[in-house]
């Protein structure tokens, strides 16, 4: 059971996962920190596998970047509403369990809103989160650490259990001595010199021998109780190789494991990159294709467009050229060739019989060259008296005025009027 459990993005704060994991380990110890559920069997259910490791965690830290919340799959879609993301399925399932989960703000990211969030994460916004800034890392590493300290002692009290307790034997050496009572017959009242020799004697042998016997006895008590010391000592010595032994292959194990797991990472990372960049590339080939059809229809399109409106155009000019034959037809046609009549509006005076001179300018009828002759039809108009008065310089030398200035004014007008016909 590990103690803390590290979620993250890798897109988003990766790096930032990977320096505070090392911090923690250190801290804390390798096997009390977790950071990536990987690795997971063919046929198992990840819902199922996230679900227990998180459930076998203390504490969740849930690292937290500037795009967290906003990153999307390869569909566009955010990532926090799919159901099976992994970084809500990990929050979720320690939510749901009351873990504590700890909001751990990197790169100025700020605590998410509940707006922000699917129904089964709105209750992270209510989690007191720390700031993990790369001016302050390690004192706000340190401050994080204080806050794990309970966490990971609980967790750690749980798993650890009673202390085994050696029991002491107490060796007594034990000895025996043999005590030689020797009872010397009371003199004879007649003090035989040779009696009492032989007394002495005896005396002297069975103490000599008394002494001699118990300093064997004593000696081979030592040699036994040194001779177990010995074997104790060189039981202990055996004991501490062994376990020497045992954690150093421990050691291996660990070290091999932790190798062979993180050739595993990378081979995993490695093959999620190399098939990213497969997705990346045939969505790029697929969109090029794309445009390119788009293209294509555009330009047809616009093939089209300018066919018609050249035919439109080709169309309109031969309208108008066979408009201006028919006009030009009726105008030689008619006795009153040349000449036009209008009615011009105020301020001019009314209807006005008039004609177009060879440099473009407009020229009433008039008798004097200078009034026009507004209101006279041409059925009423003696021709042999016209003498017309032509707008631009005539006008000007006759009224100080070229008749253009005024947009009102019938030189203006009938000017228009051309124009408008020649289109």
């Amino acid at each position: 059971m590990r103690a803390i459990f590290i979620s993250y993005r890798r897109d988003d704060s990766e790096g930032q996962a990977g320096r505070l994991f090392d911090d923690l380990s250190n801290h804390f110890g390798e096997d009390t920190v977790f950071m990536d559920v990987a690795g997971i069997e063919p046929g198992r259910d990840f819902r199922r596998v996230i679900d227990e490791h998180v459930a076998s965690c203390g504490v969740l830290l849930a690292i937290i970047g500037k795009s967290w919340t906003d990153a999307k799959d390869e569909e566009g879609r955010l990532r926090l509403d799919d159901p099976m993301d992994f970084v809500r399925l990990e929050t979720a399932s320690a939510l749901k369990r009351d873990i504590p989960v700890v909001p751990v703000l990197v790169h100025g990211a700020r605590m998410p809103r509940a707006e922000q969030l699917p129904d089964d994460l709105k209750e992270l916004t209510f989690r007191n989160g720390v700031e993990l800034t790369h001016a302050r890392w390690d004192s706000d590493v340190q401050v994080l650490i204080k806050a794990l300290s309970p966490y990971v002692a609980t967790l750690q009290k749980q798993d650890g259990g009673a202390p085994d307790k050696a029991l002491a034997q107490a060796r007594q050496p034990t000895g025996t001595a043999d005590v030689i009572s020797a009872r010397v017959a009371p003199a004879a009242k007649n003090n035989v010199g040779i009696i009492v020799a032989l007394a002495m004697a005896a005396i002297l042998l069975a103490v000599g021998g008394y002494w001699a016997y118990r300093n064997a006895v004593e000696t081979a008590g030592q040699e036994r109780i040194a001779a177990e010391q010995t074997k104790a000592a060189e039981s202990d010595r055996l004991a501490q190789e062994r376990a020497r032994e045992k954690a150093e292959a421990d050691r291996v194990a660990a070290d091999k494991a932790k190798a062979q797991e993180a050739e595993r990472l990378a081979r995993d990372r490695a093959s999620q990159q190399a098939e990213a960049e497969k997705i990346a590339i045939e969505k790029a080939r697929l969109e090029a294709e794309r445009l390119a059809i788009q293209k294509a229809r555009l330009q047809a399109d616009v093939d089209r467009v300018a066919r018609e409106k050249a035919e439109a155009e080709r169309l309109a000019a031969e309208k108008a050229r066979a408009a201006e034959a028919e006009r030009i037809a009726r105008e030689r046609a008619s006795p009153n060739r040349g000449w036009l009549a209008h009615d011009f509006p105020a301020p001019n005076g009314g209807r006005l019989v008039y004609r177009i001179m060879a440099d473009g300018n407009p020229a009433c009828a008039s008798y004097d060259a200078a009034n026009c002759l507004w209101g006279v039809p041409f059925s009423e108009l003696d021709m042999q008296r016209i003498r017309v008065l032509a707008c631009g310089k005539p006008h000007y030398a006759r009224w100080g005025a070229t008749g253009y200035e005024d947009p009102k004014h019938w030189c203006s007008i009938a000017r228009r009027l051309r124009l408008s016909r020649a289109e």
